[in-house]
């Protein structure tokens, strides 16, 4: 079984995870309600599908 020759330092580790963070959602005004909504919901929301909190 292969055996990685050098030890991956903490620097290496940090830049690739880096990345790995979640992002928070993407908010925009609902026109019809005026209601910040999440980008994924906006279709829902505007359907009367998903129920969405005023704020």
């Amino acid at each position: 079984m292969p055996v990685p020759k050098k030890r991956t330092t903490a620097a290496t580790k940090g830049q690739r995870r880096s990345h790995d963070s979640l992002k928070s959602a993407a908010l925009i005004l609902e026109k019809s309600s005026n209601v910040r909504v999440p980008r994924r919901l906006h279709k829902a929301a505007s359907l009367g599908i998903a129920r969405v909190r005023k704020g």
